[in-house]
């Protein structure tokens, strides 16, 4: 007889008050493990660093993993779901790329960046398609699949804070001390900075993303339910990994059509998606079927492209391989963890 999830939190909460000690550590693990994976993900499963650039995790974490854990648990105990989550993640990309290193702005953040860059937008200072590649990168990738990944290893806490308001604090203070830090460093490399009217610009959208979060209900489901059938979770997967590689692909199409491109993919699997979450049977499962394709997107991406700290040598090679299969692997293991327990249905919002 499968095990509800009330039931399993009744159980699991018995059982940390019987041991508080233990109990607390136990509630901490999965804040420090999202704390750990958001930038692993983010960068090294990418393959924009290299696993010889391991000891940089924590330091990333400092901005990526508090990031991530300030999303979830704002969220969580604002009752909210995927959506606003998604949203927050957008705020993140901004917070991250056009306030703090500024790369959104900054023409030659990396090498060859302008002599790439044929969607430029003037009036903004910004690269049009590279704006939309990093934004979707760090709300989909560096947040959202880190968060559903870590909740649903602990599915009878899936949707309950893991953090109190000493943590919250302690989180909220390493992301500012985080992004400061890396704001500096990222000037200290670049001697760019951003013009007044542009961070302006990117701090009123991130202001405008973060209310635009808790103004969407609280499920966002497509249109009501049809009768016709949900997709097995193989082929949620399967289309989240051909549409994720796709719009990671986009870069090989000559100038605007690659944004129309980026676009076009966007729409078309998000008007999917809530048509799919509208329809009974629609649950964590599918959710993670989704997850699981964009990870494996992000697995081949990472173990082809040229890391941004240089070639990468044999151990680099095989390291990123280990990456990639530990991803793979935990990704696995939290579906068969909310198969176990019987979660209802968990749609996008």
């Amino acid at each position: 007889m499968p095990v509800t999830a009330a039931e399993h939190e009744d159980m699991t909460d018995t059982a940390e008050d019987a041991v508080p000690a233990r109990a607390g550590r136990r509630r901490g693990l999965p804040a420090v493990g999202l704390f750990l994976l958001s930038p692993l993900f983010g960068e090294y499963l990418l393959g924009n660093l290299k696993v010889s650039d391991l000891a940089l995790l924590p330091f990333l974490a400092l901005m990526y993993g508090a990031g991530a854990l300030l999303i979830r648990e704002t969220a969580r105990r604002f009752g909210r779901g995927s959506a606003t989550m998604l949203i927050l993640g957008v705020a993140y990309a901004l917070v991250e790329e056009g306030l703090v290193d500024q790369m959104l702005f900054n023409q030659h953040y990396f090498v060859g960046q302008s002599e790439g860059s044929d969607t430029y937008i003037g009036a903004f200072g910004v690269d049009a398609w590279l704006t939309i590649i990093v934004v979707a990168m760090h709300a989909i990738w560096s947040t959202y699949i880190p968060i559903t990944i870590v909740e649903s290893l602990v599915p009878g806490r899936r949707a309950r804070p893991w953090l109190g308001p000493v943590g919250m604090a302690v989180t909220a203070s390493v992301f500012a001390g985080g992004s400061a830090w890396l704001g500096w460093e990222t000037y200290r490399e670049t001697g760019f900075l951003a013009s007044a009217a542009q961070v302006t610009g990117a701090s009123l959208v991130v202001a405008g993303l973060v209310v635009a979060a808790f103004l969407v209900p609280r499920r966002v489901g497509g249109p009501p339910p049809s009768g016709r059938p949900t997709p097995r979770v193989w082929i949620a997967g399967l289309s989240a990994f051909a549409v994720s590689s796709l719009f990671m692909l986009t870069d090989t199409l000559p100038g605007w059509l690659e944004v129309a491109a980026a676009l076009l993919l966007m729409v078309v699997f998000a008007v999917a998606v809530l048509r799919w979450s509208s329809r009974p049977g629609f649950g964590e499962r599918h959710r993670l079927g989704l997850v699981a394709g964009g990870v494996l997107t992000y697995a081949w991406l990472g173990l082809t492209m040229e890391p941004e700290t240089g070639p990468r040598s044999m151990s680099d090679q095989v390291g990123g391989v280990l990456i990639a299969g530990f991803a793979l692997a935990l990704t696995a293991l939290a579906v068969r963890r909310s198969t176990a327990v019987d979660n209802g249905p968990a749609g996008p919002g």
